[in-house]
């Protein structure tokens, strides 16, 4: 079965998840770096943005996994088609890597701060220029 027309819409869909699960790194990180730094003259800047940090946070987890599930079903509906590229596959093997570490940080690691944090965030933005090229 030919599965083509859902090739495009599972990649988007990947994209959002994967986006949506990486503004996690970027809400934390300006948080740290400079909501936390503003004073107490800024209180409400520091609730409005605090308020749009959270669900990003909370929703992380999911994010990461729907955007697997959605490379599960772009890669099904891909090889159906034949159209299989080696772009996608490494950047699938990225992503796929990216989830794992993600669950055996979250699942099994007894240090909430290891390496498997660094080599997750690395990942993460090596996969952002993996997905940019298979794409373009």
């Amino acid at each position: 079965m030919n599965l083509r027309f859902l090739v495009t819409p599972f990649g988007i869909l990947i994209g959002i998840a994967f986006t949506f699960a990486i503004l996690n790194f970027f809400v934390k990180y300006i948080n740290k770096v400079y909501i936390n730094k503003l004073g107490n003259d800024k209180k409400d800047l520091k609730q409005i943005y605090r308020t749009f940090m959270k669900p990003i946070v909370k929703y992380h987890k999911i994010a990461g996994i729907l955007a697997i599930i959605f490379l599960a079903a772009h890669f099904y509906a891909t090889y159906s088609s034949g159209r299989i590229k080696f772009t996608g596959v490494i950047a699938g093997i990225i992503m796929l890597i990216v989830v794992i570490l993600g669950i055996y940080g979250f699942k099994i690691s007894k240090n909430k701060r290891g390496a498997w944090l660094k080599v997750h965030r690395i990942l993460a933005f090596v996969l952002l220029f993996a997905i940019a090229l298979h794409v373009l």
